[in-house]
Protein backbone atom coordinates (compact mmCIF):
# COMPACT_ATOMS: atom_id res chain seq x y z
CA UNK A 1 0.00 0.00 0.00
CA UNK A 2 1.00 3.51 -0.43
CA UNK A 3 1.73 5.89 2.04
CA UNK A 4 -1.80 7.83 1.67
CA UNK A 5 -4.66 6.72 0.19
CA UNK A 6 -7.62 8.09 -1.40
CA UNK A 7 -10.54 6.11 -0.05
CA UNK A 8 -14.47 6.25 1.32
CA UNK A 9 -16.62 4.82 3.77
CA UNK A 10 -19.91 4.07 1.81
CA UNK A 11 -22.95 2.11 2.25
CA UNK A 12 -23.07 -0.29 -1.09
CA UNK A 13 -26.38 -0.44 -2.99
CA UNK A 14 -27.69 -4.38 -3.80
CA UNK A 15 -27.38 -5.17 -7.36
CA UNK A 16 -31.13 -4.99 -8.33
CA UNK A 17 -31.11 -1.25 -6.87
CA UNK A 18 -27.87 -0.65 -8.94
CA UNK A 19 -30.24 -2.01 -12.18
CA UNK A 20 -32.91 0.17 -11.33
CA UNK A 21 -30.57 3.22 -11.16
CA UNK A 22 -28.89 2.57 -14.27
CA UNK A 23 -32.20 1.91 -16.04
CA UNK A 24 -33.20 5.67 -15.04
CA UNK A 25 -29.34 7.05 -15.57
CA UNK A 26 -29.54 5.73 -19.14
CA UNK A 27 -32.54 7.59 -20.22
CA UNK A 28 -31.51 10.67 -18.94
CA UNK A 29 -27.91 10.53 -20.21
CA UNK A 30 -29.07 11.77 -23.68
CA UNK A 31 -30.88 14.64 -22.41
CA UNK A 32 -27.78 15.86 -20.29
CA UNK A 33 -24.75 14.88 -22.41
CA UNK A 34 -22.29 17.21 -20.46
CA UNK A 35 -23.14 15.12 -17.02
CA UNK A 36 -20.19 12.59 -15.77
CA UNK A 37 -22.88 10.01 -15.32
CA UNK A 38 -21.91 7.22 -12.40
CA UNK A 39 -21.16 4.11 -13.83
CA UNK A 40 -23.45 1.08 -12.75
CA UNK A 41 -20.68 -0.68 -10.34
CA UNK A 42 -20.12 2.42 -9.02
CA UNK A 43 -23.94 3.95 -7.33
CA UNK A 44 -23.02 3.55 -3.25
CA UNK A 45 -23.92 6.13 -0.34
CA UNK A 46 -21.01 7.92 1.16
CA UNK A 47 -20.80 8.19 4.42
CA UNK A 48 -17.13 9.76 4.86
CA UNK A 49 -14.07 10.50 2.02
CA UNK A 50 -10.68 10.47 2.69
CA UNK A 51 -8.43 12.39 -0.07
CA UNK A 52 -5.53 11.10 1.54
CA UNK A 53 -5.81 8.72 4.12
CA UNK A 54 -2.42 7.56 5.71
CA UNK A 55 -2.40 3.97 5.02
CA UNK A 56 -1.19 2.58 8.59
CA UNK A 57 -4.85 3.96 9.63
CA UNK A 58 -6.74 1.63 7.40
CA UNK A 59 -6.76 -1.06 10.32
CA UNK A 60 -7.97 1.92 12.63
CA UNK A 61 -11.24 1.76 10.26
CA UNK A 62 -12.19 -1.82 10.84
CA UNK A 63 -12.14 -1.42 13.84
CA UNK A 64 -14.49 1.63 13.75
CA UNK A 65 -16.48 -0.56 10.42
CA UNK A 66 -16.54 -3.49 12.99
CA UNK A 67 -18.40 -1.50 16.13
CA UNK A 68 -20.16 0.39 13.68
CA UNK A 69 -21.29 -3.28 11.76
CA UNK A 70 -22.23 -4.69 15.52
CA UNK A 71 -23.82 -1.56 16.68
CA UNK A 72 -26.61 -1.17 13.72
CA UNK A 73 -28.70 -3.84 11.85
CA UNK A 74 -29.11 -3.84 8.43
CA UNK A 75 -32.03 -1.58 7.97
CA UNK A 76 -34.27 -0.05 4.97
CA UNK A 77 -34.71 2.66 2.82
CA UNK A 78 -36.80 4.10 0.54
CA UNK A 79 -34.81 5.83 -2.60
CA UNK A 80 -37.08 8.33 -3.48
CA UNK A 81 -36.06 11.75 -4.05
CA UNK A 82 -34.30 13.61 -7.26
CA UNK A 83 -32.31 16.49 -5.67
CA UNK A 84 -29.30 18.58 -6.63
CA UNK A 85 -26.19 20.24 -5.08
CA UNK A 86 -26.00 23.35 -4.85
CA UNK A 87 -29.50 24.42 -6.69
CA UNK A 88 -31.89 23.82 -9.36
CA UNK A 89 -30.60 26.82 -10.94
CA UNK A 90 -26.70 26.22 -11.12
CA UNK A 91 -26.48 22.07 -10.12
CA UNK A 92 -23.47 20.61 -10.01
CA UNK A 93 -23.95 17.12 -8.90
CA UNK A 94 -27.11 15.22 -9.33
CA UNK A 95 -28.59 12.68 -6.48
CA UNK A 96 -31.21 10.62 -5.54
CA UNK A 97 -32.21 10.69 -1.71
CA UNK A 98 -33.81 8.66 0.65
CA UNK A 99 -37.47 8.77 2.55
CA UNK A 100 -37.62 10.27 5.99
CA UNK A 101 -37.23 7.10 8.35
CA UNK A 102 -34.60 5.76 5.92
CA UNK A 103 -32.82 9.50 5.80
CA UNK A 104 -32.92 9.72 9.76
CA UNK A 105 -31.51 6.45 10.53
CA UNK A 106 -28.60 7.12 7.79
CA UNK A 107 -27.88 10.24 9.23
CA UNK A 108 -27.59 8.36 12.62
CA UNK A 109 -24.88 5.75 11.00
CA UNK A 110 -22.88 8.59 9.77
CA UNK A 111 -22.70 10.77 13.35
CA UNK A 112 -21.65 7.08 15.09
CA UNK A 113 -19.43 7.16 12.47
CA UNK A 114 -18.26 10.64 12.52
CA UNK A 115 -17.85 10.40 16.29
CA UNK A 116 -15.65 7.40 15.88
CA UNK A 117 -12.99 9.02 12.91
CA UNK A 118 -12.90 11.96 15.60
CA UNK A 119 -12.20 9.16 18.69
CA UNK A 120 -9.27 7.82 16.55
CA UNK A 121 -7.91 11.41 15.18
CA UNK A 122 -8.90 10.35 11.26
CA UNK A 123 -9.61 13.74 9.66
CA UNK A 124 -12.18 13.10 6.56
CA UNK A 125 -13.37 15.88 3.88
CA UNK A 126 -16.19 16.85 6.11
CA UNK A 127 -19.35 18.28 5.37
CA UNK A 128 -21.07 19.74 8.00
CA UNK A 129 -24.64 19.32 6.28
CA UNK A 130 -24.26 15.49 5.58
CA UNK A 131 -27.29 14.52 3.14
CA UNK A 132 -27.75 11.04 2.81
CA UNK A 133 -27.92 10.35 -1.20
CA UNK A 134 -26.77 8.41 -4.25
CA UNK A 135 -24.84 10.40 -6.39
CA UNK A 136 -26.02 10.02 -10.60
CA UNK A 137 -23.93 12.60 -12.23
CA UNK A 138 -21.55 15.67 -11.89
CA UNK A 139 -21.64 18.47 -14.11
CA UNK A 140 -18.37 20.40 -14.71
CA UNK A 141 -20.18 23.85 -15.41
CA UNK A 142 -23.19 24.81 -13.35
CA UNK A 143 -26.76 23.68 -15.63
CA UNK A 144 -30.29 24.84 -14.60
CA UNK A 145 -31.82 21.67 -14.56
CA UNK A 146 -35.58 21.08 -13.85
CA UNK A 147 -37.06 18.62 -12.04
CA UNK A 148 -40.13 17.82 -14.31
CA UNK A 149 -37.62 16.96 -16.96
CA UNK A 150 -35.52 14.35 -14.51
CA UNK A 151 -39.46 12.51 -14.39
CA UNK A 152 -39.82 8.85 -13.96
CA UNK A 153 -38.39 7.54 -11.01
CA UNK A 154 -40.31 5.24 -9.23
CA UNK A 155 -39.24 5.29 -5.47
CA UNK A 156 -37.45 1.88 -4.53
CA UNK A 157 -36.93 0.10 -1.21
CA UNK A 158 -33.24 -0.65 -0.58
CA UNK A 159 -31.74 -2.60 2.65
CA UNK A 160 -28.61 -1.52 3.59
CA UNK A 161 -26.68 -4.93 4.48
CA UNK A 162 -23.05 -4.05 4.64
CA UNK A 163 -20.38 -0.88 5.53
CA UNK A 164 -17.14 -0.89 3.58
CA UNK A 165 -14.03 1.31 3.22
CA UNK A 166 -13.56 1.42 -0.52
CA UNK A 167 -10.00 2.54 -1.67
CA UNK A 168 -10.54 4.79 -5.25
CA UNK A 169 -7.71 5.21 -7.66
CA UNK A 170 -8.49 7.46 -10.23
CA UNK A 171 -7.46 6.88 -13.66
CA UNK A 172 -7.58 8.32 -17.18
CA UNK A 173 -11.06 5.90 -17.87
CA UNK A 174 -12.44 6.76 -14.49
CA UNK A 175 -12.53 5.58 -11.10
CA UNK A 176 -11.55 1.90 -10.17
CA UNK A 177 -12.63 1.03 -6.33
CA UNK A 178 -10.96 -1.57 -4.67
CA UNK A 179 -13.18 -2.74 -1.19
CA UNK A 180 -10.51 -2.44 1.66
CA UNK A 181 -12.87 -3.20 4.38
CA UNK A 182 -16.38 -5.06 4.14
CA UNK A 183 -18.29 -5.44 7.58
CA UNK A 184 -21.88 -6.73 7.76
CA UNK A 185 -24.47 -4.55 9.48
CA UNK A 186 -26.00 -6.64 11.93
CA UNK A 187 -26.18 -4.74 15.46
Amino acid sequence: MRESIRAFVALPLPEEAKDALWRFVEKQRSAYPQGKWVSKDHFHLTLAFFPALPSPRVEDIRGILEYLGGAFPSYGVVLEEIGVFPSWQRARVLWIGLDGEGKTVTIRVARALFQKLREARISWDEDKDFVPHVTLARFRSPLALQAAALAGWSPLPVVFREIVLFQSTLTPSGPVYQKLVQVPLKG
